[in-house]
């Protein structure tokens, strides 16, 4: 994998780079990976190029090729309209509704194109936004510039879940929540400048810990959805990429960093499971 761009800046620090290696079986490699980027972020650090390059196979969360189709946008789309007859302005306090369309107007979109959305899929589509407003692109994700990579390479891909898989979690989110998600979402697409370059600073500095506080005060007094969004994902990956290990696979998994760093943590699975767990610094 070529080292993407701007040879002469510093090299990014190792700090989310981990390994798991048990006695007798190929090494595990995990980096933690934003969906959404800046060219502050390449080149990538050496010890991932070089992990890339040995690995037997690369694991993503999911096929990130299919993501970007128009198929998959058209059933993400279908599934995230509201039922004929009803709107997103029906189900919210008429102080929220009107918040939301001042944030969303902010961002291109008008209330007539919210009032259609399912609550999950308006937070889905401002976020996206928001982030976009920031300076931060889905195409300089590291995820995605590694899957595309490992595509053209020709590299074993595995993908830890289905895109319908994340679908369904997005969409799982109860209607009767509305307001109080609502309001979460409002708050965050306000702070998603300072917010978004907070985050990308504590992982251009590799700052585990920080990133840690970070996700876990975006799961505060929500451990319903930190279970679902981060738990259980981590132990059905945990699975999977032990499979994978029982196999004989050399793999690297490049993740979402908030899977790797705090409590219940995709790595604290592989220590608790009998692997060493090695962090270079």
């Amino acid at each position: 994998m070529p080292n993407h761009s701007h040879p002469n800046r510093n090299e990014r620090k190792s700090g989310l780079f981990w390994t798991a290696k048990r006695r007798g079986f190929a090494p595990l490699h995990f980096f933690g990976a934003l969906h959404f980027g800046t060219e502050a972020m390449y080149p990538l650090p050496e010890i991932l190029v070089d992990a890339y390059c040995k690995a037997d196979a690369i694991a993503f969360e999911t096929n990130l090729a299919e993501l970007a189709t128009p198929s998959f946008n058209a059933m993400m789309s279908h599934m995230g309209r509201q039922p004929e007859g009803e709107t997103l302005e029906q189900s919210l306090q008429p102080d929220t509704w009107s918040k939301l369309v001042a944030v969303a107007n902010t961002l291109g979109y008008s209330s007539g194109s919210l009032n259609e959305m399912k609550s999950w899929y308006a937070a889905s589509v401002l976020t996206s936004a928001a982030l976009r407003k920031a300076g931060l692109n889905s195409y300089l994700g590291i995820d995605g510039f590694v899957f595309q990579q490992a595509h053209a390479d020709a590299k074993n891909i595995i993908c830890l879940e289905t895109p319908s898989h994340q679908l369904e979690l997005l969409a799982e989110i109860n209607t009767a929540t509305d307001e109080a998600f609502m309001q979460h979402t409002i708050e965050e697409l306000n702070d998603m400048a300072k917010f978004s370059h907070q985050m990308l600073d504590l992982w251009l500095a590799g700052d585990a810990k920080g990133l840690a506080k970070l996700v876990a005060d975006g799961f505060k007094d929500n451990n319903k959805l930190r279970k679902r969004m981060l738990e259980d994902r981590n132990q059905h990956w945990f699975d999977e990429l032990h499979h994978a290990n029982e196999s004989g696979l050399s793999v690297l998994a490049v993740v979402g960093t908030g899977h790797l760093v705090g409590d219940n943590s995709l790595l604290n699975l592989f220590n608790d499971n009998g692997y060493q767990i090695t962090h270079p610094h």
